[in-house]
C-alpha cells in the first residue's frame, strides 16, 4: 500500500513539474527579429530570404518571429550592410559588389566576370577558403556573415537593352545600369555604367535615362515587370556565371541569441542556397519563354563581344591586383581553386 501511495505522489510530482515548465515555456516571449530584403516584394530573391526566415520560425516551436520588410522599407536599398551594423536591422542579405566603393574585391565575391561555375564557386566559398576573406574584408563591422546561408543564383541575363549588339564598339557611350566587376570592365569598353535600385531599373529605361541595364537572372526581371524595359536580352554567362547573394546578421543580436535558435537559422538560411538554385534554374526557363511571348528578342551574346569582354576582364583583375594586396590574395586563392578542381575534373 505503502509503495502505490509512493508512486502515486512521484506521478502527480512529475505532473506538477512537467504542467509549471509547460506554462513556463508557454509565457516565454518570442524574439522578433526584424530584416530587410535588398528586393522588392514578389521578387524571387525576397521570396527566398522570406522562404528561409519562416523556415527558421517553424523550426523554432513559435520562440523565433523573423519580420522581413522589402527593399527601402526601413533603411536605403543597397546599403544594407550599413543598417545592420548601425543595429537599425537584425538581418538581411545583400550583394558584395554593392560595397566596391569600400573593398576591390567584393565583386569578386559576389560573381567573378569569366569565373567559375555555380557549384565550382560553392566550394571554394563555403570550404575552400572564400568565406574567410568575407570575414577579414568585413572585420570592422558590426556584422555577422553565416557560411554557407544565402542565394546561389545562375548566370545572369549578360544585358537588356533597346539597342542591338554586334560588336565590341556598339559599348561605346551606352548607358547601363550594371554593379560589381562587371560595370568596371564595361566601362573599360566604353560604356557609362551606373548603380541604381533595382526598383528604379523600369523607369529609368522609359525615361531614357540609361540604354541597357543588367539586373539578375530572367526570373528576376520578370518579376519586375521589365518585359516592357527592352527589346532585346543577351544571353551569356561571361560577366555573371553566377551569383551568390549572402544572408547576414547583426553581430550583437547574433551573440545575443541562444545556441539552439543559432543552429536553427544557420540550418534554415543555409538550405535555402541549394533551393533557390534548383528553383531558380526552372523559374529562369519559364521566364525566358514569357519573354519572348511577350515580344522581347532572345539572343545570344556575340562572339566577338563575348571575347573582347573576358579580355578586358584579364586586363581589368591584373592592374587591380598590383594596387590592392587583399584583391590580389583574393584573386589568387579563387584562381588556385578553380585551376586544381579542373585539372582533376575537365569541363567539357
Amino acid at each position: 500500500m505503502k509503495r502505490k501511495s509512493w508512486v502515486l505522489a512521484l506521478v502527480v510530482c512529475l505532473m506538477a513539474v512537467a504542467l509549471i515548465a509547460g506554462e513556463a515555456a508557454a509565457q516565454q516571449k518570442a524574439i522578433t527579429l526584424t530584416g530587410q530584403s535588398r528586393m522588392p516584394a514578389g521578387n524571387v530573391f525576397y521570396e527566398s530570404l522570406l522562404r528561409a526566415c519562416k523556415r527558421a520560425e517553424a523550426a523554432s516551436g513559435g520562440r523565433l518571429v523573423m519580420k522581413l520588410q522589402p527593399e527601402g522599407a526601413i533603411y536605403p536599398a543597397t546599403k544594407e550592410l550599413d543598417g545592420v551594423h548601425r543595429g537599425v536591422l537584425d538581418f538581411a542579405d545583400t550583394c558584395y559588389m554593392y560595397y566596391k566603393d569600400r573593398w576591390s574585391a567584393a565583386g569578386i565575391l559576389t560573381a567573378k566576370p569569366g569565373g567559375m561555375s555555380p557549384m565550382e564557386t560553392m566550394a571554394w566559398m563555403f570550404e575552400g577558403g572564400g568565406q574567410s576573406f568575407v570575414d577579414e574584408m568585413t572585420k570592422d563591422y558590426n556584422v555577422k556573415f553565416i557560411n554557407g546561408a544565402g542565394q546561389m543564383a545562375p548566370p545572369e541575363i549578360f544585358l537588356t537593352t533597346n539597342k542591338l549588339l554586334e560588336k565590341p564598339e556598339d559599348f561605346k557611350g551606352l548607358r547601363i545600369r550594371s554593379a560589381g566587376d562587371g560595370a568596371a570592365i564595361m566601362d573599360r569598353m566604353g560604356a557609362a555604367c551606373s548603380l541604381m535600385p533595382v526598383g528604379e531599373v523600369f523607369e529609368a529605361m522609359h525615361r531614357g535615362v540609361i540604354d541597357a541595364y543588367e539586373v539578375a537572372s530572367p526570373a528576376v526581371n520578370w518579376t519586375m515587370g521589365l518585359q516592357e524595359a527592352g527589346k532585346y536580352i543577351y544571353l551569356s554567362p561571361v560577366r555573371h556565371p553566377y551569383e551568390w547573394n549572402p544572408f547576414f546578421f547583426n553581430k550583437k543580436k547574433w551573440e545575443e541569441l541562444p545556441d539552439d535558435l543559432k543552429n536553427i537559422i544557420e540550418a534554415a538560411w543555409r538550405e535555402e542556397a541549394f533551393t533557390y538554385y534548383a528553383k531558380a534554374i526552372q523559374a529562369d526557363l519559364k521566364a525566358l519563354d514569357n519573354f519572348r511571348n511577350a515580344g522581347v528578342e532572345i539572343l545570344p551574346l556575340p562572339k566577338a563581344i563575348e571575347d573582347a569582354f573576358l579580355k578586358e576582364a584579364d586586363a581589368f583583375y591584373a592592374e587591380e591586383s598590383k594596387k590592392d594586396p587583399f584583391l590580389a590574395k583574393v584573386l589568387e586563392s579563387y584562381d588556385n581553386f578553380k585551376e586544381t578542381f579542373r585539372a582533376v575534373w575537365p569541363r567539357p
